[in-house]
C-alpha cells in the first residue's frame, strides 16, 4: 500500500498541469460543501452548549378548548410549577429584553435575557470568572443590580478578569458585574447569544416599553411574560411526565380559576434557534438545509464528472502502460486498486484545499450576516473534528465517484490492441448507439444548467426583493431611532424630550416634514392588535366567522405623530390625519387612522369612515389584570375611524397585507421611535454632513438621548435582514451555478481539445485530401453542439424539477419564471460554443505534412 501511494505521487508529480487542474476542480467541488456542511452542522446538529441536553425542555401554558392557542406564564405561576413538580430536576424561567448599554449619551441597543436565579446551575454550566445569581436576586422588586456578560462581551473589554466587579450602565442604571460566561455558551438559543444575563429581580425596573405595551409588577399572577424550561429527571421521557404535568394544570386551575381557566401543561423539544411562548416548527430550517446540502452535492458531482474525464483521457495515452502490467501478469485488481489511490491522493490534495476555501467563504457569509444583526451571533470559526471528518468524508466520496469508473474501464483493455496502438492514435471502443459519445460531458451540462437556472430565478427574486415599494414616498427621507429609555428616561420626560426634538427637526433647513412613528416598515420589531366591531362581544368559545358576527382581524399597529401621513408621503383618501393635541394630550378623544384592506375586512359593504371599532376583550381579564396591553386605549373602548389611507407593505415576506391601524402617539406611546425626517432634496454627496446636522439636533435637545440608528431610508431598506436573507439565497445558488458552469465548461473545453489533439493524423489526412478549414472547423463545432443540445434538453427537464423544489423559497418568482429559463440556457450553450469553437479553431491550423508525422 506505501509503495503504491509513492507510486502515485510519483506519478502526479510527472505531470504538473494535470496535478494543478485537478486539485482546483476538487477544492472548488469540496470547497462548496464543506462550507455549507459548516453552516448546516450548526443549524442542525452541533448539541446545544450545556450539559445533557436530551434532558431539556420547554413548557408550554397551552388552551384546553383551542390547542393551538398558547401563552406565556407569569412569575408565580412558574413558582408554583417550579415548587409543586414531580418531573423535572430543575425549572427555570426567563424572558429576552431590548436594553440599553453604555454611558448616558453614549448607549447602544442590545439583547438581555432575564432569568431566574438558577438558568446557569439548571443548565450546568458555571461562570468561568466570578459568581452565578443568588435566589434573593431572582424576587420581584428587589432590584439587587448585578448583572453576568458574554464571553464576546468580555472580549470586547480586552479579556479583562477585573471586569468582575466593574459598574456597567443598563438603561441608565449602574450595575455590577458578577460574571463571565465560557466561551461558545449561548444560553438557551444556538449561535444568538445576549450580551448579559440579569436577574428577574430587576424585571420591573429594566423592562422598557419597546413594544409599547406596559407592565404590572412581575410579582402580578396576571402578568404573564416569562418562558419556562426544565430538565427533565434523568430516565424520564418527555411523553411519562406528561399525565402529571397535566394533573398539575388542573391543580392551579382549581385554586386560580380566573387566571388560568382552561390552561394547561405540555413539553416540546427546545428550538435552537427560536424562544417563543408557542411550540416551533424546525421544518424550514431543516429544508433549507438540506436544499443547500443537495446543490453543494451537485457542484460536487459536476467537479466529479469533469475529473473523470480528465481521467479518462489521462487513461488513455497509459493504455500500453497499463496493457504492459495485464501481459506481465498484474491483476486487474491491482490495477484498479493503484488508479484509485492515484484519485484518492488528488482527493485529499483538493480536499486541503478546499477545507481552506469552506472554511474562508463560510467565515464571509457569517460576516455578512452580523452586519445586519442586532444581537451578537456566535460562530466559532476554523475547523473541528466534525468538520475535518466531514471533508474527509466528501474526499472519499469523490474518489469513488470520479475514480472508480475511469479505474474499471482503463482496466479491461484488450492487451494485443493496446500493445499495437500508436501513440497518436485515438482509439474507440463500441458503446451502445443511443448513448452520447460523451456522456460525463452531456451529465455535466445537464446538472450545470438545473444549477444556473435555480440561481437565475433566486436572482430574480433578489432583484424584486430590491425593489420592493413599501408605499410610502420616502426618497429624500433620513430616519433618526432614538429610545430615551435606554437612557433612563421616565414617559413624562420622554414625552416632552420628543415633542421638543420633532419642532427642532421640521425647523431644520430644507426640511419639509418632521414626524415620529413608533415602527417602521421592513424594520426589526412590528406588532400586531387584535380589532373588531365596536359593540360586538361573542361568546368566549364562539368562532365569528365574520366582521359582523365578532371575528377580530390583527392588523399591523402603529403610533405616530401629527405630520406622519405628510412626512412619508401616505396621502389620505377620506378623512383627516391627526392634529397636533391629538398626537401630544393624552387626554383627547379616541381615534384612529387605518388602511384600506382593513376598512374592507371591516366594513366590507360599507364606509368605514366615522365608524368604531375596539379591542377585543379579554374573558380573562380582572381588576389585577386588567389585560390592557393597549397603551391608553382601553380594551372595550371604542375607537372612532377618522380617515384611511393606503395600504403599505410592512414585511418583505408577507404575501397577504394584514391591514394597518395608526393611534395617535399620545394614546399609544412608545419609547422606541422613529423620526421621519423628510427633506425637499437630498444628494448623495450631502448624506454625511446631513446625518452629523441631525445628530447635533438630537445633542441640542439633550446629549443623554442614545441614538440608535440614523440614515437614509433607503439604506434602511438596503440592510434590513429580511432582504440579506434573499440576498444571501441568490449569492449561494449564483456561487453554485456558477461554478456548476465553470466545469462543465472546462469539461467541454477540455474533453473537445483532447479530441482534437488525438485526431491530429485523422484531421491532417483529411485537409491532405481536400478538405477546407471551415469543414474541419464544423465537423468539431456539430459534434460539440451536439453533445451539449443532449445536455441542455435533460438539464431543463432538471430544470423544472429543480424549480419545483426550491418554488417554497423563491420570493414572487415562478417555479417556472420565462426569464429565468431562457437566459439560463443561453448562457450555457454561450459558453459551451465558445469551449467548443477553440478546439475546433485549432483544428484548422493544422498542418498536414506535420500531421502526417505525427506519431
Amino acid at each position: 500500500m506505501i509503495n503504491d501511494f509513492r507510486f502515485a505521487f510519483r506519478q502526479l508529480w510527472k505531470a504538473p498541469a494535470f496535478t494543478i487542474a485537478a486539485v482546483v476542480v476538487l477544492a472548488l467541488g469540496i470547497g462548496v460543501n464543506t462550507a455549507i456542511f459548516s453552516l448546516v452542522d450548526v443549524m442542525l446538529f452541533q448539541p446545544p452548549n450545556y450539559v445533557r441536553p436530551a434532558e431539556i425542555v420547554q413548557l408550554f401554558s397551552q388552551d384546553k378548548k383551542d390547542p393551538k392557542s398558547f401563552r406565556a406564564f407569569s412569575f408565580p405561576t412558574y413558582r408554583d410549577v417550579r415548587d409543586q413538580n414531580t418531573v423535572f430536576s430543575g425549572l427555570i424561567a426567563h424572558d429576552d429584553l431590548i436594553v440599553g448599554l453604555g454611558e448616558k449619551g453614549n448607549t447602544r441597543r442590545s439583547v438581555a435575557d432575564i432569568v431566574s436565579a438558577n438558568f446557569f446551575s439548571v443548565l450546568g454550566v458555571a461562570p468561568i470568572y466570578g459568581r452565578a445569581f443568588l435566589p434573593e436576586e431572582e424576587i420581584p422588586g428587589r432590584n439587587l443590580r448585578v448583572a453576568v456578560v458574554s464571553y464576546l462581551f468580555w472580549e470586547k473589554h480586552s479579556r479583562d478578569p477585573a471586569l468582575v466587579g466593574q459598574s456597567l450602565q443598563i438603561n441608565g442604571r449602574p450595575f455590577t458585574v458578577i460574571g463571565v460566561m465560557p466561551k461558545g455558551f449561548t444560553g438557551l438559543t444556538s449561535v444568538f447569544s445576549p450580551e448579559i444575563w440579569l436577574p428577574l429581580g430587576v424585571y420591573d425596573e429594566i423592562a422598557n416599553d419597546s413594544t409599547g405595551v406596559r407592565t404590572n409588577s412581575l410579582a402580578d399572577r396576571g402578568l404573564e411574560r416569562l418562558m419556562v424550561v426544565g430538565r427533565l429527571k434523568p430516565g424520564l421521557s418527555a411523553a411519562a411526565a406528561d399525565p402529571a404535568l397535566k394533573g398539575l394544570a388542573a391543580n392551579l386551575e382549581a385554586a386560580f380559576p380566573v387566571q388560568q381557566k382552561n390552561q394547561t401543561f405540555m413539553t416540546a423539544p427546545l428550538l435552537a434557534f427560536d424562544t417563543s411562548t408557542s411550540p416551533g416548527d424546525t421544518t424550514p430550517i431543516v429544508t433549507i438545509g438540506a436544499l443547500l446540502t443537495a446543490m453543494a452535492g451537485v457542484v460536487l458531482l459536476v467537479a466529479c464528472l469533469n475529473l473523470a474525464n480528465m481521467l479518462l483521457a489521462r487513461g488513455t495515452s497509459r493504455r500500453k502502460e497499463i496493457a504492459i502490467r495485464l501481459a506481465l501478469g498484474g491483476s486487474r485488481g491491482r490495477i484498479v486498486r493503484q488508479l484509485l489511490i492515484e484519485g484518492f491522493v488528488l482527493a485529499l490534495l483538493g480536499g486541503a484545499c478546499g477545507l481552506l476555501l469552506g472554511l474562508w467563504s463560510s467565515d464571509l457569509l457569517v460576516a455578512s450576516l452580523i452586519a445586519v444583526l442586532p444581537f451578537d451571533f456566535v460562530w466559532l470559526s476554523g475547523p473541528n473534528p466534525t468538520i475535518l471528518g466531514a471533508t474527509l468524508t466528501f474526499c472519499v466520496l469523490g474518489t469513488i465517484c470520479f475514480a472508480l469508473g475511469p479505474a474499471l474501464k482503463l482496466s479491461r483493455l484488450s492487451v494485443i490492441g493496446d500493445l499495437k496502438q500508436q501513440a497518436g492514435e485515438d482509439a474507440r471502443r463500441p458503446r451502445w448507439k443511443f448513448l452520447p459519445r460523451n456522456p460525463l460531458v452531456v451529465a455535466q451540462v445537464a446538472f450545470s444548467l438545473a444549477l444556473v437556472t435555480a440561481a437565475a430565478l433566486f436572482i430574480r427574486g433578489a432583484a424584486k426583493a430590491a425593489s420592493v415599494d413599501s408605499g410610502l414616498h420616502t426618497d429624500t427621507t433620513f430616519l433618526v431611532e432614538i429610545d430615551a429609555s435606554l437612557g433612563g428616561f421616565d414617559e413624562k420626560r420622554t414625552q416632552d424630550l420628543y415633542r421638543r426634538l420633532g419642532e427642532k427637526f421640521a425647523a431644520l433647513p430644507g426640511v419639509e416634514h418632521a414626524a415620529l412613528s413608533a415602527t417602521v416598515p421592513f424594520g426589526l420589531s412590528f406588532v400586531k392588535r387584535d380589532v373588531q366591531l365596536a359593540g360586538v362581544h361573542p361568546a368566549p368559545d364562539s368562532k365569528p366567522a365574520t366582521a359582523a358576527e365578532g371575528r377580530a382581524f390583527s392588523p399591523w399597529w402603529n403610533s405616530v405623530g401629527a405630520d406622519y401621513f405628510a412626512a412619508v408621503g401616505l396621502p389620505l383618501l377620506r378623512g383627516r390625519s391627526f392634529t397636533e393635541r391629538e398626537t401630544s394630550q393624552p387626554g383627547g378623544p379616541v381615534i384612529a387612522v387605518i388602511d384600506e384592506t382593513l376598512a374592507k375586512k371591516l366594513f366590507p359593504d360599507g364606509d368605514a369612515l366615522g365608524q368604531r371599532i375596539q379591542f377585543p376583550i379579554r374573558p380573562e381579564a380582572t381588576p389585577e389584570n386588567p389585560a390592557n396591553d393597549s397603551n391608553e386605549v382601553k380594551r372595550g373602548e371604542t375607537i372612532e375611524i377618522v380617515g384611511i389611507v393606503p395600504t403599505t407593505k410592512t414585511r418583505l415576506f408577507e404575501k397577504e397585507p394584514a391591514g394597518a391601524l395608526y393611534l395617535p402617539f399620545a394614546r399609544a406611546f412608545h419609547s422606541d421611535v422613529f423620526f421621519y425626517v423628510r427633506f425637499a432634496s437630498l444628494r448623495e454627496e450631502n448624506e454625511v454632513a446631513t446625518a452629523d446636522l441631525l445628530r447635533r439636533t438630537v445633542q441640542d435637545v439633550d446629549p443623554l438621548l442614545p441614538v440608535l440608528e440614523l440614515r437614509t431610508f433607503a439604506k434602511h431598506m438596503d440592510g434590513n435582514p429580511q432582504l440579506w436573507i434573499v440576498r444571501a439565497g441568490a449569492s449561494l445558488f449564483s456561487i453554485f451555478g456558477g461554478l456548476a458552469l465553470g466545469l462543465a465548461v472546462v469539461g467541454i473545453y477540455g474533453v473537445k481539445a483532447y479530441s482534437v489533439a488525438r485526431r491530429t493524423r485523422e484531421i491532417g489526412i483529411r485537409m491532405a485530401l481536400g478538405a477546407e478549414g471551415k469543414t474541419v472547423l464544423w465537423m468539431i463545432l456539430r459534434e460539440g453542439l451536439a453533445m451539449v443540445a443532449a445536455g441542455v434538453v435533460l438539464g431543463l427537464l432538471l430544470a423544472l424539477a429543480t424549480g419545483k423544489i426550491v418554488s417554497a423559497i423563491l420570493f414572487q418568482v415562478s417555479s417556472t419564471d420565462p426569464f429565468a429559463f431562457t437566459i439560463a440556457p443561453v448562457v450555457l450553450m454561450t459558453a459551451a460554443l465558445l469551449a467548443t469553437w477553440l478546439p475546433a479553431r485549432r483544428a484548422t491550423k493544422i498542418s498536414p505534412m506535420a500531421a502526417l508525422r505525427t506519431e
